[in-house]
């Protein structure tokens, strides 16, 4: 009895295994397992009793992995507002405007944007891309950068901004591990240098705005790190420059 519970307990690990590593390769797109699975249906049928079951609980974890860290506030995502609606960077530097650009994820689909209902484009052709739902960057754009081949707002390794103004700053999602979380990057003007978020590098981009400045420095203004970040960001780009020095 006891030699059939441990098999058991041995054939559920091996399952497990099988379902994470087909989760984190749908998830930060290793395309050659997902080649692998495509090609070879008998070997998972070998592997892992059944498929089906296998994509239900691949779904679930996913839905589990992909969720936000307990206290952590997703930040809002700015809305373009300008005229150019929908189009991407070049890697050369120019612009190409569409009428539509849709985000594609999903199962057994490597993440790219749809323009205009049928032109295909890649993450790597691209350096930064608009649509009506958001404006990001890629992350070679950004200094020190953490990599990520998370796609689930952006496409893989894109950075959303998520505040314009005399200060932008951009939100990074990616896999730490457990589950996904979003790191910070501010740039001060559209053409400053995009730098990671820290509390020193704020207090340096806001001391000319007293009330951006005190706000953040506050302790009594409790608050996860996002939500006071942005805070003090739409503060400081909302209001008079007055210089602390």
């Amino acid at each position: 009895m006891y030699l059939a519970s441990f098999a058991r307990i041995q054939t559920m690990r091996k399952i497990w295994e099988a379902i994470k590593n087909v989760f984190l390769a749908l998830v930060l797109g290793n395309n050659s397992i997902i080649n692998t699975l495509k090609a070879k249906p008998s070997n998972m049928k070998k592997s892992v009793p059944s498929l089906t079951a296998v994509l239900c609980l691949i779904f679930f974890f996913n839905f589990c992995a992909l969720s936000k860290n307990p206290g952590e506030k997703k930040p809002v995502i700015e809305t373009p507002t300008d005229g150019l609606s929908c189009f991407v960077e070049l890697k050369d530097g120019s612009i190409k405007q569409y009428t539509s650009l849709e985000l594609v994820t999903g199962v057994f689909k490597t993440p790219h944007l749809l323009a205009d209902g049928s032109i295909v484009i890649k993450s790597d052709e691209i350096t930064a891309y608009q649509n009506k739902e958001h404006y990001a960057i890629s992350q070679k754009k950004i200094n020190n950068l953490k990599p990520s081949k998370v796609a689930v707002d952006a496409l893989p390794g894109f950075a959303i901004r998520v505040a314009k103004g005399k200060l932008n700053v951009y939100s990074l999602k990616y896999y730490n591990g457990h589950n996904t979380t979003h790191k910070f990057y501010l740039q001060s003007g559209e053409d400053g240098e995009i730098l990671p978020y820290t509390p020193e590098l704020l207090n340096e981009l806001v001391k000319d705005s007293n009330e951006a400045y005190s706000y953040f420095n506050d302790k009594n203004k409790e608050a996860a790190i996002s939500s006071k970040l942005l805070a003090t960001i739409d503060i400081y780009n909302n209001s008079k420059l007055i210089s602390k020095n």
